[in-house]
């Protein structure tokens, strides 16, 4: 009953042998032998980080080994292998900077080193994974293998230098402070990682869409002052700024300044505040603000100005690690052609228009043609450029997004266009439970966040093997046969698109492919976790059918029994806790509705003869 885990535990044993072959070899440095001493050094002195990573490393190692390795401050002479857990020499000139690490062998001992808070930590789990075989697939799912022995080639030495200073995402499982510590994210805006564990990349008040709420709240002063507030084609709108206005650039520089009294903290790498135009197209249109955009050929041109002149008062304060954040957003998201972002200035690029069916640099796909324009201009004025990207499907939540073809190869457009953060948005209202495939993307994207260039389908592999069992493999199909129906040349793949318009080209064989691949990994499971995870994952192509008409919810198959497949449908989105449809249909109380008009539905047509 216990196949699949016993598979994997398999595998990491063979991993584990094949290292204790090479004992006999010069080229391997023994580093937890059961008749060996082996310790784990780190300074009295060393920051709190380094002394959690030390930590760390020490409960996995005796998981991992049953054996209880030692910390110690200084080294011991009389041990037998030492694991070094380090800073960077203060004078190192190739020492490895914020959130990087460097793991190597000296011949008989092992330094993992680490650079800024977070560096060591990183630089210990990758140990584990890459030396050991450990994974944290999910907030409640780690794998730690069994083994006495650990080894490593004499001339092991990796370096990893961060390919982006800021890694966030919403899903379920990356919102759990440990798993995030193991798979590299640092946002501070969906967990809470405290100093000594590392911290995070915060931000200090609003994380988006601050303009009129947070900075110059129309609450505050739009009845007294108007005129702070966009006139948009004529009429004046509470829910922008006017950002030409020498009052409104005077408040919120008071109030930024004000915060940063109250919140900023010196130790941090970077701190950022949000000044974040409203979520809706209602601009300025004043006189001034006109002026200055069309000179820009931008909306960005009043956006840019604005943010500028907040930043150089910040800068001016004194607030050298603090960064002011704003946003390459619908009107805002094309460059401006004359004024360019402060060095302190973040610009969040974001995807919203985008198709997710092919990849961003797909010269096929006009909607991500005009999108790459963008983040290629934005890259040559922008020295610290983030992007804000969406990895979900907004009109059903609940329904097929599939995304899996392009996640790497699009951050690694960003990668190779500098963009300095990511945040890859997921289902952020969604707090009860993940469906489609949420724990796979959240653990891939954590991942390729990490490196954008690492073994995709390895990742993907062991992912599905560890989560969903024996059948993994039938997962995968799955997987791949919605990549390959993702889009084509006239049906893309937008953040709201109705299940009809996915997978276009599916045939009537594509679909019973797919149906005969979820079952057949249901019988291969091996206990009732792994069931759950699979009939979890097939909510999502059940309310593709359902949508499409195929299969069991086809009206050929008759009425009545077309009725009953919706209605168990409905019963089993219920039992599973899912209580969100989408994006704009998040509540309780519509969906409850949409039972009633199922259950309805059904109570109508279950005595028809058909």
């Amino acid at each position: 009953m216990k196949k699949s885990i016993c598979r994997i535990m398999c595998l990491v044993m063979l991993l584990c042998a094949c290292r204790v072959s090479a004992l006999a070899q010069t080229d391997s440095v023994v580093l937890v032998l059961p008749d060996q001493t082996t310790t784990i050094c780190v300074p009295a002195d060393a920051p709190p980080q380094q002394q959690y990573a030390a930590s760390q490393l020490q409960q996995y190692l005796q998981q991992i080994t049953d054996t209880r390795i030692a910390l110690v401050n200084t080294p011991d002479a009389q041990s037998d292998c030492t694991i070094y857990v380090e800073a960077p020499a203060a004078d190192a000139a190739d020492a490895p900077g914020e959130d990087s690490y460097r793991i190597r062998t000296d011949g008989k001992d092992l330094h993992i080193c680490g650079g800024g808070n977070r560096g060591a930590i990183y630089g210990v789990f990758a140990f584990l994974e890459q030396c050991c075989g450990y994974r944290r697939y999910t907030a409640d799912m780690q794998i730690v293998p069994r083994s006495q022995t650990i080894t490593v080639p004499s001339d092991f030495d990796i370096r990893y230098d961060a390919c982006f200073e800021y890694r966030e995402t919403d899903w379920l499982s990356p919102r759990n402070r440990e798993y995030s510590l193991a798979n590299g994210l640092n946002g501070g805006v969906y967990r809470y990682i405290p100093e000594n564990m590392g911290g995070t990349v915060g931000y200090i008040g609003g994380f988006c869409h601050t303009f009129t709420y947070m900075f110059c709240s129309a609450e505050t002063y739009y009845k007294t002052h108007p005129e702070y507030f966009a006139l948009h084609y004529g009429v004046r709108t509470s829910d922008q700024l006017c950002l030409t206005n020498p009052d409104v650039l005077r408040v919120v520089t008071d109030e930024v300044l004000n915060l940063l009294k109250e919140q900023h903290d010196p130790t941090k790498s970077i701190q950022i505040i949000s000044l974040t135009q409203a979520d809706n197209k209602r601009f300025c249109t004043c006189k001034n603000c006109v002026a200055l955009d069309r000179a820009n050929g931008s909306h960005a041109g009043t956006m840019i100005s604005f943010v500028n002149a907040v930043a150089a008062a910040v800068k001016a304060a004194g607030y050298d690690n603090v960064a002011l954040d704003t946003f390459a957003y619908q009107y805002t998201r094309k460059a401006p052609t004359k004024v360019v972002p402060a060095d302190n200035v973040i610009v969040r690029l974001c995807s919203i228009e985008c198709c997710f069916g092919h990849a961003f640099d797909d010269a096929s796909c006009p909607n991500n043609r005009v999108f790459m324009q963008d983040l290629a201009d934005w890259s040559r004025i922008c020295r610290r450029l983030y992007v804000w990207d969406y990895a979900i499907n907004y009109a059903r939540t609940v329904g097929v997004f599939p995304n899996f073809g392009v996640l790497q190869r699009n951050m690694q457009v960003f990668c190779e266009h500098n963009v300095k953060g990511v945040y890859e948005e997921g289902n952020f209202y969604m707090d009860t439970c993940d469906t489609e495939f949420g724990e796979l993307k959240g653990y891939l994207l954590s991942k390729l966040m990490q490196d954008p260039y690492l073994d995709y389908d390895a990742q993907m592999n062991g992912f599905l093997a560890a989560y969903y069992g024996e059948g993994w493999q039938h997962i995968r199909s799955i997987i791949d046969t919605m990549s390959t129906h993702s889009a084509n040349t006239l049906v893309h793949l937008p953040i709201r698109q109705w299940m009809c318009f996915t997978l276009p080209g599916m045939t009537r064989q594509d679909v019973r492919a797919v149906d005969a691949h979820w079952q057949a990994a249901k019988e291969a499971a091996a206990d009732a976790a792994q069931v759950e995870r699979i009939e979890r994952s097939r909510l999502s192509w059940r309310v593709w059918k359902c949508a499409n008409l195929r299969a069991e919810f086809s009206p050929l198959h008759g009425i009545c029994a077309h009725a009953q497949s919706v209605h168990a449908l409905y019963e089993d989105l219920l039992s599973f806790g899912v209580t969100t449809m989408g994006e704009r249909e998040h509540r309780a109380e519509f969906f409850r509705f949409s039972g009633k008009v199922i259950q309805l539905y059904y109570s109508l047509t279950r005595w028809l003869p058909w």
